[in-house]
């Protein structure tokens, strides 16, 4: 063990990770609610098995056509019955993911003496295994899920490189002793359980397979033949929906004991590495996903120009120390008992590992109570990590090949990439000179005439106080929206929204959001259209004055005509959704009514790629990072365009490939949007 290793605090009460009467009395009901399914479960194959058995030894009595046929539909409508209660065990599968990389004890030594140190310090068994990946994340997982239903199983522990680079080793020790706490209180193995039984269930439930085709197509046959397939059709969908209520209620139970079961690994967390680590890691983590996800976003775009970064973590690590986190810590406030303050209101994590864990200000009332005081180890946790730059370039060239789908063979220099992140990243400070309204809306820009003819009767001063005044209604429905986003993640005691003389509760959450989004549309259509003439009417005067006005309406021409590129990809986008929809409420189609749709989608696609090269038909404006309209265009779609799909489109996946290219080309799109205009308010005010 190395002794340069921060040990666990001393003062620590005996009690503290002892388990509460309200997680034993979760827990009973889980394990209560998980033996009476499979009690049912057994009981209803036992039936099966049963009926099975009967259909084939009944007598008939008399040996006739229809007799036989009764007798075969017998067999054949009880078979498929078991057979849909077994279906699921021919898909049971022991997955691995795939995205990462499992790490030898003679390779990295000290990050092995590092985890054996806190397993022992947690009372938790050591991981067979350690892998890498990646992401922002840490989890401590079965070698075998099925096989840990009956026998113990040893455990496997993933760290993500993302983790790695946003903590100090304190917090990193904080956060993977609030892994293995799970399994140091056999939580895990109840969760075990229901995962299993929501497997089994959902399979049952909800998965249309090989099967479901053979019993339609049976149910289509001769009447004579498919007459059993009529009998079991409704007898399944009985098992379907009784079903139903199970995997709701085992749900809720694992919801009710997964917040218990988080709040005891905190207090594991607490046991090894104090009160201050797991509640800083929590908070930075946020920070973390955000930044990495951004270096993935860039890493993405750079790409589509032949820049590639041998090591994602470098820009990674230089990107969050610019981000200023420790001073923003600094600036936390203080809690009733002198420690910072991390959280406040009802702040939840949105990291992917803790996107289902208990609000943020609950998490840290739960960490601080008691304070644990413990000595802190502020190196980065990089060093745990034996030549760090070979993992690091490893899971870079992994991020390139499974998440971008790219396989780079020349790489750009540090700075080479840097520059591009620079320019991608460029400070969007200008939005919050106007109120950020620009965030959420499209700006309205006058034609070339409109701007001639129009007088410069305002000033700047002016405008910055219209918006302000116009934003105010905008601001409150969009704090009504947040409010709703939190009533319906479960992150707020708040039960209801009062909005128009109307409450809304959890159930009809989605209803009032729905209004508030189409209010402040209608609040942007209607209330901004005369404050945007006199915007871009009074910086057209600027530029107009300075003899540059002929640049500013290229840009603003460029980016009307991305906006307008824009708003026809969601309009296909909608177009292709509500016709699916309509089908599917439909029932039964005809293939010449798929055909058609098919036929309306393949066109529009062709409609797109006709639009898209109309931007080689105008003056093109460099924006940062876009150097021409070949380069517009590929940053848009992949290679330029969308590419064409022949046939039927809803056979052979091709649908799903054209619905991923066209959501892909909007989120790039938007992207580009804000991009261009970024470039035309700096261009704005350096006019001024």
């Amino acid at each position: 063990m190395n002794t340069a290793f921060v040990s666990a605090p001393k003062d620590v009460p005996k009690d503290l990770v002892k388990l509460p009467k309200s997680y034993m009395l979760k827990a009973t009901l889980a394990i209560f609610s998980i033996f009476f399914f499979f009690i049912l479960y057994i009981s209803l194959v036992t039936a099966l098995c049963y009926l099975v058995y009967w259909a084939i030894t009944y007598d008939v009595g008399r040996i006739n056509k229809l007799t036989i046929l009764m007798k075969v539909g017998a067999i054949a409508g009880s078979v498929m019955l078991l057979i849909f209660t077994f279906k699921f065990i021919f898909k049971l599968k022991n997955v691995k993911p795939e995205n990462r990389i499992k790490l030898s004890k003679e390779e990295y030594p000290q990050l092995y003496s590092f985890i054996e140190f806190i397993c022992k310090e947690a009372n938790a068994p050591k991981p067979k295994n350690i892998f890498i990946d990646p992401d922002v994340n840490a989890y401590v997982s079965y070698t075998n899920v099925w096989l840990s239903l009956f026998f113990p199983t040893r455990k496997e522990l993933t760290i993500g490189l993302g983790l790695v680079s946003t903590l100090n080793v304190s917090e990193f020790k904080a956060v993977i002793a609030h892994e293995f706490g799970h399994f140091s209180q056999r939580s895990m193995k109840i969760g075990s359980y229901i995962h299993s039984a929501n497997t089994i269930i959902h399979d049952m439930i909800y998965n249309r397979d090989s099967w479901d085709d053979f019993l339609d197509q049976w149910r289509s046959s001769d009447i004579r033949l498919s007459f059993a397939a009529w009998v079991i059709t409704p007898l399944i969908w009985i098992i379907r929906n009784i079903l139903k209520l199970f995997y709701l209620l085992l749900n809720r139970m694992n919801s009710l004991l997964s917040l218990e079961m988080e709040f005891n690994a905190d207090k594991v967390a607490v046991k090894v590495a104090g009160s201050e680590s797991i509640v800083s890691a929590l908070w930075k983590l946020e920070h973390g996903f955000t930044n990495w996800n951004a270096i993935i976003d860039s890493a993405y775009h750079a790409s589509k120009n032949n820049i590639y970064s041998a090591n994602l973590y470098n820009h990674n690590d230089t990107a969050l120390a610019k981000s200023g986190l420790d001073d923003k810590k600094q600036k936390l406030p203080s809690d009733e008992f002198g420690n910072i303050k991390y959280f406040s209101g009802h702040e939840n994590a949105k990291v992917s590992m803790y996107a289902t864990h208990p609000p943020g200000n609950l998490r840290e009332a739960n960490a601080k109570s008691p304070f644990i005081k413990s000595d802190t180890d502020g190196r980065p946790a990089w060093v745990l990590f034996d030549d760090k730059e070979k993992l690091q370039e490893q899971l870079t060239l992994l991020v390139y090949n499974q998440y971008l789908g790219k396989k780079p063979n020349v790489f750009a220099t540090t700075e080479e990439f840097d520059s591009f992140l620079e320019t991608e990243n460029q400070d969007n400070q200008f939005d919050s000179l106007y109120e950020e309204t620009f965030l959420n809306r499209f700006i309205s820009i006058p034609s070339f005439n409109d701007l001639e003819n129009q007088e410069k009767k305002t000033t700047l001063t002016e405008l910055k106080e219209e918006i302000k005044r116009l934003m105010v209604p905008v601001k409150e429905t969009e704090a009504l929206m947040k409010q709703c986003n939190e009533i319906a993640s479960g992150t707020t005691k708040q039960k209801e929204i009062l909005y128009k003389d109307v409450k809304y509760t959890k159930k009809t959450i989605q209803t009032v959001y729905d209004i508030l989004l189409s209010d402040r549309e209608r609040m942007f259509n209607e209330n901004f259209v005369n404050w945007d003439k006199d915007f871009v009417s009074f910086f057209y005067g600027q530029a107009k004055q300075a003899g540059k006005e002929k640049l500013l309406l290229e840009y603003y021409e460029q980016h009307q005509k991305i906006v307008d590129f824009y708003r026809h990809l969601l309009g296909v986008r909608k177009f292709v959704l509500s016709e699916i929809n309509r089908l599917q409420q439909m029932g039964q189609v005809t293939q010449q009514i798929v055909d058609d749709l098919s036929n309306e989608i393949k066109a529009h696609v062709k409609g797109i790629n006709a639009k898209v090269e109309e931007f080689d038909n105008f003056p093109f404006v460099v924006l940062p990072n876009i150097n021409s309209s070949d380069e517009l265009k590929k940053a848009i779609f992949e290679k330029g365009k969308m590419e064409e799909a022949y046939g039927r489109l809803f056979e052979n996946n091709k649908i799903n490939v054209i619905m991923g290219q066209l959501e892909n080309a909007i989120v790039s799109c938007g992207r580009v949007e804000k991009k261009s205009w970024s470039t035309i308010l700096k261009y704005q005010e350096s006019l001024c």
